[in-house]
């Protein structure tokens, strides 16, 4: 009977690790090579990356996990509304380039953006009031970002009970 048992525990064990959803490694490499190209207009002068910039369904744990950051921004607005990320631009550039958005109801904006390691290299929240609002970035003297590398910011909207309703992400190359 101890025998049963025991097979009974390591074949629950078994299966169990079987089916768990295999995470990221610190060995996995992202291609984040397919991204819109954007001139200083901001319109779209060459490849659109139609993942780019736009509501994600779907994160991965490991993605999720690099807007958990603290913030002590406030909002009163519990509502959610609808939000519009615009590509950024331009894209590629030097390291300085702008991200729009409009957002209906009052927000905070997390923000990651890492390398194709998943490592995170910059982070901030914002807060956003309603209507539109261009976000600049400038990355030029940081010394996480490199030329000839893409990038990816990840990033998400959340009301003031800190739902997360609206996630994306977008890539964009400094050269």
């Amino acid at each position: 009977m101890k025998n049963f048992y025991a097979l009974a525990v390591i074949a629950f064990i078994l299966v169990q690790s079987s089916s768990c959803k295999k995470e990221i490694s610190s060995t996995t490499t992202f291609d984040y090579s397919n991204f819109t190209v954007t001139d200083s207009s901001c319109l779209y002068t060459g490849n659109v990356d139609t993942t780019d910039w736009t509501y994600d369904a779907t994160w991965t744990s490991a993605e999720t996990a690099l807007l958990n950051f603290r913030d002590t921004i406030s909002t009163v607005d519990s509502l959610t509304g609808y939000v519009q990320v615009s590509a950024a631009c331009s894209n590629p550039s030097g390291g300085l380039f702008i991200v729009g958005t409009t957002v209906e109801k009052a927000c905070v904006m997390k923000i990651a953006v890492v390398n194709n390691k998943l490592e995170l290299l910059h982070y901030r929240a914002v807060k956003l009031t309603g209507g539109p609002i261009v976000n600049a970035f400038d990355f030029r003297y940081s010394g996480a970002f490199h030329k000839s590398e893409n990038y990816r910011m990840y990033y998400g909207f959340y009301n003031s009970t800190r739902t997360l309703y609206y996630k994306g992400h977008g890539d964009f190359r400094i050269e």
